[in-house]
């Protein structure tokens, strides 16, 4: 492992941000007792252990962590987690996580899922896009990194999100949240009900609502774009009728309507477009941060989501237990795009109609921790039908392979594997862990496209099926009771499919994505210093990385191609500390170095404008060496939480956080253009209310020191000339400042 020798030379920005989370904020696990912070309990290996005992590279972050600062939003879990990075510039097609720069956004095409699962209640999201919402009821969220293919399976090559909702409570309470924000009235208002209907019958029912304008001013019509309208229900009904026997059903419906999601243009071209030169003659500087766009075509994106799942556990007298959870989704996204960046009648109707149906069953039997060996043992079956029906048309222009095109897209995704992962425990501090599963996956592709301009129709089918057999293998030693060391070796896997992209005539075969992960571990507690220590060094192989990238040209295709290689190594270390027993003051901090690049990547396509110079030859470039996107070499996140009583019967809350990042391409084929700089952001809170929690008023804030940044950065598509660039922004790329109440009886 001497690869991952490494020296931290931002120490003495490490020192600032801790004394300044000192007065600020809480930890990545939220405020935790002496105790508590050695007895964090998680289900990274499907089963409740603590958080001190298991041998991945967890990182926790409960639900009051980011509530804190007015948002729970799982793609906030980006600037929370190191080494977890977010693509998002379109909307949910085009969303998608990475972990350790390994990652796969699906708008190229939607029948290739994500390298890290997303997962809720042990139900796996077929879709990214899916997870692009605000998480109610959340308990916790366990962030996976690396493979985590043996219990998981399920597209989970680079790791897992594991969202663990609240279960019903054993007494009557309800509970509601109202906030507001600016800029752009970012409001929202929640609320849920959990009880007792009977003895063996308990229940939560919750509701959401968020609303904001939009942050991107349309200087063509006046319109705000960018905007955000969403409410959704979620219920879960728990049935236990007796001691041995468990029974949870959970529904959920949400939906999300929005004029959205534009880019913005940050810098022109050469020649100026007729959008450019608009800009400047409104007076309208095209730099970063910029607000405005000024297009004729409609932008829109109406998201409509819901599921049902079952899970029933059944306790034998020896200890097993034997848990299914069945579980059926449907997600339906229609978005539209002025694609052409101009209020010229180019390039408007740019229509797509997306959905997604699945069902997944999982049967499993977990064994009592024995004294010799303990295991989990399961069957898996996953079943997903995608279709898209996606409609370009260019009036001004001829008929290209890109325009002037209808196309349907039908695919099938099915998965069924057979699971294992047991402990061998030689002695009471010395296990061998081991673990393996054989999977068969098939994939199925229909494309239709028609030519309205000529009357053409051209059809494509293809199909394959594919066997892979996952393994993990593991040591692990006990230094003590509070402490031990381990070493895993995993063999992942993420499957293939086809490109099924507009821009495309036949159906590019996409192979399986094949990780292979080293990782050598320590985790500690130290219970009189309430100190809890988490140190991971990891060494990440990738055959056959899946990747998104732009194809040169003017109309800049999207493509979905594989990388030959890729590597990513590093270290990863989280800490939470409560340095005084007699004040509720609780520190964490988590950071990462990795060193993340294509190994072999001989045949890339070029960006545009690339010269010969530059390393394009023939329209490719190589890539061999260069950095993976969303991967940067730094980040960390620091946070606080302190608590105090300030008059009889009141306490006051103080929060805080600090992450910071170094910089890293935004997308790939990495032009130099839009790598990101590095950045930092911080935010903070101050509340009040009695110290029996009915109540709670707070005032937030996101991004204080208003430091811009951007989800991705391409150059302008169709109209501009070269050297034009666009960027995908978030709200929270300002600076926002809000208050909240919360109450709860």
């Amino acid at each position: 492992m001497s690869g991952l020798k490494s020296r931290l030379s931002l120490s003495s920005c490490l020192t600032t941000c801790v004394v300044l989370t000192a007065i600020l904020s809480p930890g990545v696990a939220g405020a935790q007792t002496a105790s508590e912070i050695g007895e964090l309990v998680v289900t990274a290996q499907k089963r409740e252990e603590r958080l001190l005992d298991v041998p991945v590279s967890v990182a926790v972050v409960r639900a009051e962590t980011l509530e804190a600062f007015g948002s729970n939003e799982a793609v906030d879990l980006a600037y929370r987690v190191p080494n977890l990075g977010v693509s998002n510039s379109a909307g949910p097609r085009s969303f998608g996580f990475f972990i350790r720069g390994i990652g796969t956004t699906s708008f190229a095409s939607e029948s290739i899922e994500s390298s890290s699962a997303f997962v809720v209640d042990g139900v796996v999201m077929g879709q990214a896009g899916a997870s692009l919402t605000d998480l109610p009821d959340v308990e916790r969220i366990e962030v996976l990194r690396g493979p985590q293919g043996t219990l998981f399976g399920k597209n989970a090559s680079a790791g897992v999100i594991s969202v663990v909702t609240k279960a019903p409570s054993k007494e009557f309470e309800a509970a509601g949240k109202l906030s507001w924000a600016w800029p752009h009235d970012d409001r929202k208002a929640q609320a849920y009900v959990s009880g007792p209907i009977s003895e063996d019958v308990g229940f939560l029912l919750s509701a959401r609502l968020a609303k904001r304008d939009g942050f991107v001013k349309n200087l063509f019509d006046g319109r705000r774009l960018n905007d955000r309208n969403e409410y959704g229900v979620r219920g879960r009904l728990q049935v236990d009728p007796s001691d041995n026997f468990r029974l949870g059903i959970i529904g959920d419906w949400w939906r999300r309507n929005a004029d959205c999601c534009i880019w913005t243009l940050v810098s022109p071209g050469t020649p100026l477009s007729v959008t450019e030169q608009a800009f400047l003659d409104r007076g309208v500087a095209l730099r970063p941060g910029n607000d405005t766009q000024n297009i004729d075509g409609d932008v829109f994106s109406d998201v409509k989501s819901w599921g049902l799942s079952a899970q029933a556990d059944y306790d034998f007298a020896g200890g097993h237990t034997l848990t299914s959870i069945t579980s059926y989704r449907y997600w339906e996204t229609i978005d539209g795009l002025d694609t052409d960046s101009s209020p010229i009648n180019r390039f408007n109707v740019n229509f797509a109609e997306f959905t997604q149906k699945q069902f997944t069953q999982e049967l499993r039997l977990t064994s009592p921790k024995g004294p010799f060996l303990d295991y989990v043992v399961g069957l898996f079956y996953f079943n997903s039908d995608v279709h898209s029906e996606s409609t370009q048309l260019q009036p001004l222009a001829a008929p290209t392979r890109f325009t002037n095109r209808i196309v349907d897209n039908y695919t099938n995704g099915e998965n069924m594997a057979v699971f294992g992962q047991a402990n061998l425990n030689f002695t009471d501090d010395f296990r061998a862990i081991v673990g393996g599963r054989y999977l068969q996956e098939l994939a199925e592709a229909e494309k239709v496209r028609f030519d309205p301009v000529n009357n053409a129709t051209e059809s494509r089918q293809a199909g394959k099926t594919d066997h892979a057999f996952l393994w993990r293998l593991g040591l692990q030693y006990d230094l003590s009771d509070n402490s031990n060391v381990f070493a895993t070796l995993t063999r992942g896997y993420k499957g293939g499919g086809y490109d099924v992209g507009i821009g495309t005539t036949a159906l590019l075969d996409v192979r399986p994505e094949k990780p292979t992960n080293y990782e050598i571990g320590l985790r500690a507690s130290f219970p009189d210093q309430r100190l809890l220590l988490n140190v991971t060094a990891f060494r990440l192989e990738v055959e056959d990385l899946q990747v998104t990238a732009r194809e040169p040209g003017d109309i800049g295709l999207f493509l979905l191609l594989n990388a030959a290689e890729a590597l990513s190594k590093g270290v990863e270390a989280e800490v939470y500390w409560r340095p005084m027993s007699d004040i509720d003051l609780t520190l964490s901090g988590s950071a990462a170095y990795t060193d993340g690049k294509y190994k072999s990547f001989l045949r890339a396509p070029c960006y545009r404008g690339q010269t010969v110079a530059q390393g394009c030859v023939g329209a490719v470039q190589d890539l061999s060496g260069a950095q993976l996107p969303y991967a940067p070499k730094w980040s960390f996140n620091l946070d606080a939480n302190y608590r105090t009583e300030v008059a009889e019967g009141y306490t006051l809350f103080l929060d805080g956080n600090v992450n910071y990042r170094t910089d890293y391409p935004s997308n790939t084929p990495n032009d130099p253009a839009t790598q990101h700089p590095g950045f930092a952001l911080v935010n903070g809170a101050v509340g009040i209310g009695p110290t029996d929690g009915a109540w709670k008023l707070s005032v937030f804030g996101r991004n204080l020191t208003d430091k811009y940044y951007y989800t991705r950065k391409f150059s302008t598509p169709t109209v501009a000339g070269v050297g034009a660039y666009s960027d995908y922004h978030p709200y929270e790329a300002r600076r926002i400042v809000g208050v909240s109440l919360d109450l709860k009886y």
